[in-house]
């Protein structure tokens, strides 16, 4: 029971995080937005220059790779309070959480407050609703890479978990 009701508060607080972050400061996000919406959100704004691949991609890694060392911190303290004390436990309980934010980050954000929402699009692209939702492809494939980013945070809780408790 204390696993679900942690999947809950853990969707609740990404959900807002991200949407939050969306809302304070869309261009930060531009990367997921749809190709034709950053496009035409370019072609409108050239104040905003893209970065270029092998930037863009050195970025890209060190977002997700704090990403996931302060969601390791996070997701150890979770499955400690949810009663795993080795590593098979804190494996599994971390990866259970990670799944349900995961899909949750998939269908509920990225497919449907985000494709939705008019508040969290671009300036100047509110009305590519089309567009907007031809990123969901790319979102479901995006959860299938967040399971295996899952999988190598949830070996590192484990072992958090074994080493710590």
């Amino acid at each position: 029971m204390i696993l679900f009701i942690e999947c809950i508060i853990a969707c609740v607080i990404f959900g807002v995080g991200i949407v939050g972050s969306v809302l304070v400061n869309k261009e930060f996000w531009l990367q997921e937005y749809a190709p034709a919406v950053q496009e035409k959100f370019l072609s409108l704004h050239p104040e905003y220059k893209v970065n270029d691949k092998k930037d863009s991609l050195l970025r890209l890694i060190v977002k997700k790779v704090t990403g996931c060392l302060l969601f390791v911190a996070v997701l150890t303290l979770m499955v400690y309070i949810s009663g795993a004390r080795n590593f098979i436990n804190g494996f599994v309980n971390c990866y259970i959480i990670w799944f349900v934010v995961n899909w949750f980050d998939v269908f509920i954000l990225d497919m449907w407050i985000f494709t939705n929402w008019k508040k969290c699009r671009l300036p100047g692209t509110e009305y590519m609703d089309k567009e907007y939702r031809s990123n969901n492809r790319k979102s479901v494939i995006d959860g299938f890479f967040g399971m295996v980013i899952g999988l190598v945070v949830a070996l590192a809780v484990g072992g958090l978990t074994e080493i710590l408790f």
